[in-house]
């Protein structure tokens, strides 16, 4: 189906089904959902078991006394004993056996929060054991509800209620309920049993269970949270059905078996822990039989962890591992994991101290695209250790840095070998109110111990000069009616550092980095430690800001910047020489255009051809917090054209409206785009989104295919608090 007439037909079941499931229009309808309290755990709330000589206070219209410890109230009765009360029209009391006889408008509350309405409730307070008749039961928070045929107390914190109808909605909407042949709550535990129910949604039954648990306050409790629907061209028809098991109150695991009708079965596993100074979880997902690629044992595994070991120490895992590269191609649902060529396999541990960093880390790749040959591939870092001075500046003296690195290099094809880098260096940074000065001089050192290499032991030391100075200049501004102080400040940074032939060290990490305005102030113009670039320079900028008179703000800001070369470079990657007299010119711009108004933009301009290499423009409105629409263009001339909308804004009082597309103007199609809708009933949701996305088949040549999706998500309130709500996939896929 053309992708056009896929969103269409996705928007069209949702206005249809909108329309289908529609009730009478109601007042708190024309509003957002309101807030429910959040319900205290069990543990914080007073006990339901008493002791059986606890007294209890009774107020009526009328006192009648039997015989000897038999009581009988007439008219608006009121009992209350500890937490538990108890109101009818006529009340029979037996203070020897501790029965209590009630009937007439009988409302009963306890200190779990549960209150049953009835027409008569036989019940012994202390023991609280008993029965009532039909009746209606609902939790104080307001966050669940129901009636029932009859109603058995069965001791402190046990009710059993039978032929129930449950739910989560606001009285008078019964989208959804359970139609339960037996339930029991345990308010001890905060735990609902089902037996043989089925989920009723707009009247209709959709789903039956001989047997489920949930939770009946916010707390967490094992169970099947709610399934998932959709259709993709890759994967066929999508079911899956996560259960959720709460093992701890610090650890949980989510089972989810998924059944994909091209592929067949798949099962995804996350773990979750968290401690007092560690949190982190484990995915691992497996599909044995790939019926679409006759592949047998496909799967992904991911291990993140992060551990603090005292207020200095601090360590974190990153591992993540695939069996193809097509499975990220096949499985990933968004362009952001899609792209990944090299998967990051690293363990590290670092100290901040209040003079010295300390690093050490163990890194490497997973590089899944095999067209990727060994000797292009990164090098694992086994060891990496960092160390570097770590002092506050301080201004109109002296400061000190020092860092140094040492990494061993490894990888299976190419020169290997281990690098050491130390940088010292001393400033002197002046300054005022109305500029600075900052001299400084360093020292830049490198040396191997290198494996297939001519030289095994090559080493490089230059000298490192700069001198970074700027004034600020003041005037008042207006715009309209509001003041500000529009500021000047123009820059100079004088770079020198003499040149050395390195065309015979290796490249383990050396790259160029993109041109910005900020990297027009560094000090080597190299990202990595294999080349010290040559220099003999000064960079030239100005800034100018406006600073909001009112509060402070800074509501705009423009920079342009340009670097003037003295000398030709002769250190360059790949190998070459340098011998332009300036570089091109680059500026940036940021902007809060009014209150809900927000951009920002960069321009790279070649002046001597003179023609524009490199603009990023994006503009964003976002009046309130469930409002946004982003709107950006991006442009590297050779490579990227790009046009990216994104937008959520509310349609009605409870609809939503998602979508975004990234365009591409160079290859003229989409990369990404979907669209979608939500509906919030309070009680229920409904999502509903339809895409389409870029994907490469591996096994054609790296050929480029639409992949087609649509993903339906019901979600009932209570129910999908099982645990956690799955990610929405209109969610995860924006900003």
């Amino acid at each position: 189906m053309p992708h056009h007439r896929l969103v269409r037909a996705a928007l069209c079941l949702i206005v249809c089904a909108g329309a289908g499931l529609s009730v009478p229009a109601r007042a708190e309808d024309e509003g957002p959902c309101p807030e429910r309290p959040p319900r205290p755990p069990a543990a914080a709330r007073p006990s339901t078991t008493m002791a059986e000589n606890l007294p209890a206070e009774v107020r009526a219209r009328e006192l009648r006394l039997i015989n000897k410890g038999v009581s009988e109230f007439i008219g608006a009765v009121e009992l209350r004993r500890d937490s538990q009360s108890l109101n009818a029209d006529y009340l029979r009391h037996d203070k020897s056996s501790g029965m209590v006889d009630a009937t007439g408008n009988v409302t009963f509350k306890e200190a779990s929060g549960l209150t049953y309405q009835t027409q008569e409730t036989h019940i012994n307070l202390g023991s609280r054991t008993g029965h009532a008749g039909s009746g209606s039961f609902r939790l104080e928070d307001g966050s669940a509800r129901g009636d029932a045929e009859r109603i058995d107390f069965e001791g402190p914190d046990h009710t059993r209620l039978t032929r129930v109808r449950y739910t989560t909605c606001a009285p008078g909407q019964d989208d959804w309920f359970f139609k339960i042949g037996e339930l029991e709550l345990d308010t001890a535990e905060d735990i609902g049993t089902a037996r043989h129910a089925s989920i009723n949604f707009q009247g209709l039954p959709v789903f039956y269970l001989p047997y489920l648990s949930f939770p009946i306050s916010d707390q967490r409790k094992s169970g099947f949270l709610i399934p998932r629907v959709g259709s993709s061209d890759n994967r066929g028809t999508e079911i899956s059905a996560p259960y959720y098991l709460n093992l701890a109150p610090n650890y949980d695991d989510t089972l989810t078996p998924r059944y994909l009708s091209k592929r067949g079965w798949q099962l995804q596993n996350e773990f979750r822990y968290l401690t007092p100074r560690a949190e982190g979880k484990l995915d691992i997902e497996a599909l044995p039989n790939d019926r679409m690629e006759n592949r047998d044992d496909r799967a992904a595994g991911t291990y993140l962890h992060k551990q603090v070991f005292d207020s200095r120490w601090s360590g974190n895992v990153d591992l993540r591992a695939v069996s193809d590269k097509q499975y990220v191609e096949d499985f990933g649902d968004n362009l952001r994991i899609t792209s990944q060529t090299h998967l990051p396999q690293n363990a590290q541990v670092d100290y901040r101290g209040p003079l010295w960093n300390f690093g050490a880390r163990a890194a490497g790749y997973q590089t899944i695209d095999p067209t990727i040959a060994p000797a292009d591939r990164p090098y694992a870092r086994l060891p990496q250790i960092n160390l570097s001075l770590n002092r506050p500046m301080q201004p109109n003296r002296a400061n000190y840095y020092f860092e140094t690195e040492a990494v061993n290099f490894d990888r299976d094809a190419g020169v290997t070998g281990g690098r050491l880098n130390l940088s010292p260096a001393v400033a002197l940074p002046l300054s005022n109110n109305y500029g600075f000065v900052t001299p400084r001089i360093g020292v830049r050192h490198i040396s191997y111990a290198l494996s297939g290499a001519p030289d095994e032991t090559p080493s490089l030391t230059r000298g490192v000069f700069s001198l970074d100075s700027g004034l600020v200049f003041e005037r008042d501004s207006r715009w309209g009616e509001r003041l500000f102080t529009q500021t000047l400040e123009p820059r100079l940074y004088y770079l020198y550092i003499p040149d050395k032939n390195q065309d015979a060290l290796p490249n383990f990490d050396t790259s160029v980095p993109e041109f910005s305005f900020p990297n027009l102030f560094r000090d080597n113009r190299f990202t990595g430690g294999d080349r010290i670039g040559d220099a003999n320079q000064v960079t030239a900028a100005v800034t100018t800001r406006f600073i909001d008179d009112h509060d402070g703000t800074e509501r705009g800001r423009a920079s342009l910047g340009r670097i003037y070369y003295f000398a030709d470079r002769e250190v360059n990657l790949p190998a070459g020489t340098g011998s332009t007299a300036a570089s091109d010119i680059i500026g940036e711009a940021t902007a809060t255009l009014a209150s809900h108004w927000h951009a920002r933009s960069s321009i790279q301009w070649n002046r001597a051809d003179p023609r524009v290499e490199k603009y990023s423009v994006y503009l964003q409105y976002n009046p309130a917090k469930d409002r946004i629409l982003n709107l950006g263009k991006r442009f590297i001339r050779n490579e990227i054209e790009q046009t990216d909308i994104s937008t959520e804004w509310p349609l009605a009082s409870r609809w939503t409206f998602r979508a975004r597309s990234l365009y591409s103007q160079r290859d003229k199609r989409n990369v990404e785009s979907f669209a979608g809708v939500e509906y919030n009933a309070c009680c229920w949701a409904l999502r509903v989104v339809a895409g389409r996305r870029l994907i490469y088949d591996t096994a054609n040549n790296n050929a480029a295919i639409q992949n087609n999706s649509i993903m339906f998500e019901l979600e009932l309130t209570g129910l999908s608090k099982l645990g956690r709500v799955p990610d929405s996939p209109l969610r995860e896929s924006m900003f």
